[in-house]
């Protein structure tokens, strides 16, 4: 199967290569079958390079940068082609150097990839509810900003990500929600099932985030990762399944860069 990548209108743009890329098109085996790209989730190193090497020519870049994702707000400027190594800690980059990919590692996390056509600046960031509840969306915006971005012109694409439908949590998180400025905008971000379990609108959630941040040109993939596991890895999917490799999965890739 050839490799897969999902576009959004909102990044249409001559000078911008990128894509929310599936599972498929790579060399992993089972259960990272097949485009797995993390490095963290005990597949094949040799596999995982392969698949960065596909992903690199798909998209002509020259360079992907990658990361150790911590589920903080932690982001990093890419300023320097050649300073910055791979598996940097943190869940967000930004930069306006051509050539090099943002990547971010996900398998039910929402990936966000930033564009500012003006100033011709890029970001991505990782979040999940610990990210997103730690303002991760407004962190990447500021350090856009620091390199010439201005908030008011950026597009934001949230990419594929587990759906409020599949999404239960408990009480311990949903207090944590509750709490934050995003739910008292938009309470329908938690629904109430029973006891203490409740049905958790991430996308919602970072919705909200991203105009709480001024950001106007907001847009989402709209695609469940969990119930779309041929096409994305799912952690929870994964977690819920009885067999012999529980809870072991892949991690898909998103990436975003500017052309020459």
């Amino acid at each position: 199967m050839p490799i897969q990548k999902i576009q959004h209108i909102n990044l249409e743009n001559k000078c911008l290569s990128y894509g929310f890329f599936t599972r498929n098109g790579g060399v992993s085996k089972y259960p990272f079958n097949s485009l797995n790209c993390s490095f963290n989730v005990n597949d094949n190193e040799n596999n995982v390079k392969e698949n960065l090497r596909l992903v690199s020519h798909e998209l002509k870049l020259k360079k992907i940068i990658k990361l150790n994702q911590l589920h903080s707000s932690k982001v990093f400027i890419i300023n320097n082609k050649n300073k910055h190594s791979d598996f940097l800690n943190a869940d967000g980059l930004v930069t306006n150097l051509t050539g090099i990919g943002l990547s971010i590692l996900g398998a039910d996390c929402a990936p966000i990839l930033f564009f500012d056509e003006k100033s011709e600046t890029i970001g991505a960031c990782h979040a999940g509810w610990r990210g997103a509840i730690d303002n991760i969306v407004e962190s990447t915006i500021i350090n856009m900003e620091k390199i010439g971005a201005n908030r008011q012109n950026i597009n934001a694409v949230i990419g594929p990500t587990i759906q409020k439908q599949s999404y239960e949590i408990r009480e311990d998180v949903a207090k944590i929600v509750r709490e934050s400025s995003s739910f008292e905008k938009n309470n329908s971000i938690l629904s109430h099932i029973k006891n203490d379990k409740y049905l958790f609108d991430l996308p919602l959630l970072l919705k909200e985030n991203l105009k709480i941040s001024q950001i106007n040109k907001i847009d989402d993939i709209n695609i469940n990762t969990y119930d779309n596991n041929n096409l994305f890895f799912s952690h929870r999917y994964s977690s819920h399944q009885n067999s012999s490799k529980l809870g072991i999965t892949g991690r898909h890739i998103s990436v975003i860069g500017i052309l020459k």
